[in-house]
């Protein structure tokens, strides 16, 4: 099955659904167009609009940083403006990488712009895991892939899981660009997906044409589809994902566990929202949590034809408006939370994200709460209590060092900001035996 908030098929309603992720900049086009690129030399791959389609082979962007270099399996093909719909203006290209992650590899379509973005921030070179993640991935795996009577194929934990571990990591097979699928002729759009398929490595490509398929005519359709979930590539262009491994959760209403994607890593994990016990289903949610029951079940029904007997689908309608109820205040408290904080209401901010780190427990929705404690340790500095902000920090810090990320930036923004806290309180202290100093002389 495939994934929650922004899963994409190719029914009309879903098409739509894609035209709110696009923005006017990411359908610039650019002053020519290729049907194939030209086995040249290796060349840079210019972060602007390029004027020219990207070379084959080793590919970088800065001389000076040779480590953000990718060898392309294949030379990069893209498509001519006939493939384009009427008042089409893009210019999509396939970029293939076998070695990508240790031969997992990957097929990317769309701009080459963000794809030269994806080489500028390092996202394809194969870092080392944190300390973390290294004990986790020698440790018992969390999950199995098992029949699920009903479902076809499911996860469940294969040992107790913790609340707020991270059950699954996953990479991406293949990234398509919404844009792309908006505006291309179905038949190029097609042509150019089964070769993204066809150029994985076999291992890679096999996984992929074995997930579950859904009712759509042709094939790619049918996978993709089916088993892709929304992520951001930039500020400008949305795409949708296959993950093999997370396309093998299934749907509930009342899930277990969610996704986080790493744009440095392209890298995708499953977090627990709650302890789950061995041999339990871990579920995640395919739609919003916020959308109403009725809607929800449309939803499912129309997309992926799933008919939800989730716990909270057999509940009775008290416990389902109660559960509604909670979610949108939880919703509401959150955009709140951001209105003060943006408003400089620091106080009124620290009341609310304590009270939504108190109440999102009896929602079964709980946070991930190094990202509360950040938050927590940013207010409480802006307000100008360093002692509560320092505590904050270092819970902070210490959590985001055990949950053990992929990706770094939530840990060093932690580190940073500890760093900054603690030379305000040490400034503080300056300024005040300055004072005491001045007052005694």
């Amino acid at each position: 099955m495939a994934r929650p908030d922004q899963h994409v098929g190719f029914t009309p309603l879903l098409l739509t659904l894609l035209a709110l992720l696009m923005t006017s900049p990411s359908l610039a086009s650019t002053t020519s167009f290729f049907t194939q690129c030209p086995n040249a030399p290796p060349g840079p791959l210019a972060k602007n609009p390029i004027t020219a389609c990207p070379l084959p082979g080793l590919i970088g962007v800065i001389p000076e940083l040779e480590s953000t270099t990718i060898q392309w399996t294949y030379p990069p093909r893209c498509l001519g403006p006939e493939s384009l719909k009427p008042n089409g203006t893009r210019h999509d290209c396939l970029f293939t990488s076998a070695e990508f992650r240790n031969g997992h590899g990957i097929s990317i379509i769309g701009p080459a712009s963000i794809t030269a973005d994806l080489i500028a921030q390092g996202a394809f070179i194969d870092r080392p895991d944190p300390p973390a993640a290294v004990k986790r991935q020698a440790g018992k795996p969390a999950y199995r892939v098992v029949d699920v009577p009903g479902k076809g194929k499911g996860v469940v934990a294969a040992r107790k899981v913790k609340r707020g571990e991270i059950v699954m990591v996953d990479f991406p097979s293949v990234l398509i660009s919404t844009g792309f699928i908006m505006v291309t002729k179905p038949h190029h759009r097609r042509r150019l997906m089964r070769a993204a398929f066809n150029q994985l490595p076999e291992e890679t490509k096999e996984a992929v044409y074995g997930l579950r398929r859904g009712a759509e005519k042709h094939l790619v359709d049918q996978i993709v589809g089916t088993n892709s979930n929304g992520v951001e590539l930039g500020e400008e262009e949305g795409f949708v994902g296959v993950f093999v491994k997370v396309a093998r959760i299934n749907h509930s209403c009342r899930p277990n566990a969610y996704y986080r994607f790493s744009q440095d890593r392209l890298a995708m994990e499953v977090v627990s929202f709650r302890a789950i016990e061995e041999g339990e289903e871990i579920t995640m949610s395919y739609v919003p949590l916020e959308m109403k029951h009725d809607e929800r079940r449309h939803f499912l029904e129309a997309n992926w034809g799933i008919e939800c007997s989730c716990s909270l689908c057999r509940a009775n309608d008290y416990d389902i408006g109660e559960a509604e109820n909670k979610r949108r205040l939880m919703k509401e408290w959150k955009e709140t939370l951001q209105a003060a904080k943006r408003d400089k209401f620091y106080k009124d901010a620290i009341t609310i994200a304590q009270d939504i780190l108190q109440v999102s427990e009896r929602a079964d929705l709980p946070p991930l709460l190094p990202e509360y404690h950040d938050i927590l340790a940013e207010l409480y500095s802006l307000k100008g209590d360093l002692p509560e902000a320092l505590r904050y920090a270092r819970m902070a810090l210490n959590e985001w060092v055990r949950f053990g990320s992929l990706d770094y930036s939530e840990l060093e923004w932690a580190r940073e900001a500890l760093e900054e806290i603690v030379e305000k309180d040490a400034a503080r202290t300056r300024q005040l035996l300055g004072i005491q100093k001045a007052k005694g002389g």
